[in-house]
């Protein structure tokens, strides 16, 4: 009689490498969607660094190594074009420049309801070595799409991404989101930082044009004496400095369905005077009509 034969199923247990492991476990790491996004902003940095390192600084005060935000409220009537002034920087500070010129590409996305216009593709920041003053900048003129005016409380977007060519590659980009204000006259003011002046913004989404009034410190900002806002004045006022007049205000008229733009230099670069509706902020220079 024949003796029945058990055989054993002995499991085989398969060992992987920790080496191997390991590279899998990076590769899922590096795959997820928050560590690209770390990753990328790292990498940023550090080639930000590097290129600072050389002397090269290239910088927005609306756009970023990393993709900003900038909202743009209460400020459009959604009717007439819009312009959005980009300044662009080759300095850290006042000590700390880059030297030569730095070129520059300019591109720009919007959203479906707006058509937008560059005033220019291509540009260059002109360094200490030409005799410039490492400052540049382009706008971007916002207007409704097929002529249809966009509602009170709609809004609009423009992507822009600006590549640096020489003499090194850096890349700065930003999502303007624009939005069409109340029919009424607003204002905000557009500064940063090392910025030698602000700009202010002022839009008419009435229907009727107004004399506006801007009053400010002389001792703090001065106007530009240049501006259209100025030469079209109607009305202002002075305050004695060391025995010098300055203009403390100033009224000029604003036609309807209008953005106007008025410069300011700043007495102390220093410092930040951006200022929007509601945003808690005393602004340095009051608007009233």
């Amino acid at each position: 009689m024949k003796k029945e034969v058990k055989k054993k199923n002995k499991g085989k247990t398969v060992k992987l490498n920790p080496i191997v492991l390991l590279i899998v476990f990076v590769i899922v790491i590096f795959l997820t969607p928050k560590f690209v996004s770390t990753a990328k902003y790292v990498y940023n940095a550090i080639h930000e660094h590097y290129l600072a390192s050389k002397d090269f600084y290239f910088s927005s005060d609306k756009l970023g190594i990393v993709q900003t935000e900038y909202e743009i409220t209460n400020n459009w009537s959604g009717a007439e074009p819009y312009t959005i002034t980009v300044n662009m920087s080759s300095k850290r500070n006042d000590k700390a420049y880059t030297a030569s010129d730095i070129t520059y590409n300019i591109t720009c996305d919007k959203s479906d309801n707006i058509q937008c216009t560059l005033s220019k593709t291509s540009s260059t920041i002109v360094g200490t070595d030409n005799s410039g003053v490492n400052e540049d900048y382009f706008t971007v003129v916002v207007s409704p799409a097929g002529n249809t005016a966009l509602a009170e409380g709609e809004s609009a977007w423009v992507y822009i991404e600006t590549e640096s060519t020489s003499p090194y590659k850096q890349k700065l980009m930003g999502k303007l989101i624009i939005e069409v204000g109340s029919a009424d006259i607003s204002y905000e003011i557009i500064d940063a930082v090392n910025q030698p002046y602000l700009t202010v913004n002022i839009t008419n989404s009435q229907s009727t044009g107004a004399n506006v009034t801007l009053a400010y410190d002389p001792t703090v900002v001065l106007l530009d004496m240049t501006s259209r806002f100025y030469l079209n004045a109607t009305a202002n006022d002075t305050q004695q400095i060391n025995n010098y007049s300055y203009l403390k205000s100033i009224t000029s008229y604003v036609e309807s369905l209008s953005t106007t733009t008025v410069r300011f230099y700043k007495n102390d670069s220093s410092q930040d005077y951006t200022y929007s509706p509601g945003s808690g902020v005393t602004p340095v220079i009051a608007l009233s009509h």
